[in-house]
């Protein structure tokens, strides 16, 4: 399909809108998994990582809320401008590929919010008492539902190579 240049120029403010709040989520998700939280265990107190872990998600949860709001939106123009989603052949990769992305991606800001609206906030009132069992639970829940949303993470990328890699042979 041609595009004129007002519709090149949305279209490619809409990707690129869409690509920084995947990069601005995604890599967070990543510095906190693989970075902050193994150096914060090993470096401060329950009560001091807390405090760092409260700074760090009080700006994580406002940008998570922000990238899913500007996937939301841009999805739906990107979606509205491309000639692709006129026919969603569940035969074709590509649409195969970009529905498994997207139910990856729902899953993904399920997740998300169990994290910064469960797991941390248990957490951090565990933290503010001190060492205990219920606290080392609670520090294994956040690891692991960490670990889940970097796996979530790495397959939604992975979808998305294929869709590149397949609107690029056609």
């Amino acid at each position: 399909m041609d595009y004129t240049s007002s519709e090149l120029a949305i279209l490619s403010a809409m990707n690129w809108l869409h690509l920084l709040a995947t990069v601005m989520w995604i890599g967070g998700v990543f510095i906190n998994v693989l970075v902050l939280s193994p150096a914060a265990k090993e470096s401060l107190e329950p009560p001091m990582m807390m405090r760092l872990w409260g700074g760090v998600m009080k700006r994580f949860r406002m940008m998570v809320y922000v990238c899913i709001g500007v996937f939301i939106g841009t999805g739906i123009v990107m979606m509205y401008m491309n000639s692709a989603y006129e026919t969603f052949d569940f035969g074709d990769t590509w649409t195969l590929f970009l529905v498994l992305k997207h139910i990856f991606v729902l899953i993904l800001i399920i997740v998300g919010i169990y994290m910064l609206q469960s797991v941390f906030p248990k957490l951090a009132k565990l933290a503010a008492k001190g060492p205990s069992p219920e606290l080392a639970k609670a520090e294994k829940r956040q690891r692991v539902v960490g670990a889940i949303s970097l796996i979530l993470c790495v397959i939604i990328l992975a979808f998305t190579a294929v869709n590149g890699a397949v609107s690029a042979l056609v």
